[in-house]
């Protein structure tokens, strides 16, 4: 009897740690709203790929081009006005790649206190920027990340696939 008496006391208090550490766990959610995300952001990451497909003479040849920022050192501010002023530069290093041959390019953007629009949407996870939409992810009090993708389909069955990724933190 004492055996499950301590068995019993050790459930016992094994269910109250999880129950107090999941209560925990919602305490620390943070929601996507625009009151959220106003204020500075650094913007610390941006990856892009677009890959094109055409038909040269009954072929699919097939472009993909890779564009990898770095050397951050750019602020977006979100005001409580729907505009975002964005202010910096990073650099930007592309590459090219068609039938196993790459080129490579690189160039800097230069943001001089830039304004745009932007729009939150709650219900579905979504910022649009400038009339392009992104879906949000890893929003915490520390940051966030967006993602944009599009698939473009020509009359003449040539495609664009292409994809961005931003991160910015605090």
């Amino acid at each position: 009897m004492m055996k499950l008496t301590k068995l019993f006391s050790v459930l016992l208090i094994a269910l109250i740690t999880i129950s107090c550490s999941k209560s925990d766990d919602s305490s620390n959610t943070f929601d996507y709203n625009k009151d959220n995300l106003a204020g500075t952001f650094s913007l610390t990451a941006f990856k892009s790929k677009k890959i094109k497909t055409v038909k040269v003479e009954g072929f699919d040849v097939t472009t993909t081009t890779v564009a990898t920022g770095d050397t951050f050192d750019v602020l977006y501010k979100f005001d409580s006005d729907n505009v975002v002023t964005m202010d910096g530069t990073y650099r930007v290093t592309e590459v090219k790649t068609q039938g196993g041959e790459s080129s490579q390019d690189a160039f800097i953007i230069v943001l001089n206190s830039e304004k745009i629009n932007y729009l939150v949407k709650e219900a579905t996870t979504e910022l649009t920027l400038d009339g392009k939409t992104f879906k949000v992810n890893n929003i915490s009090r520390t940051g966030f990340k967006i993602n944009f993708e599009e698939t473009l389909v020509e009359d003449n069955g040539d495609n664009t696939v292409f994809t961005e990724e931003w991160v910015f933190s605090k």
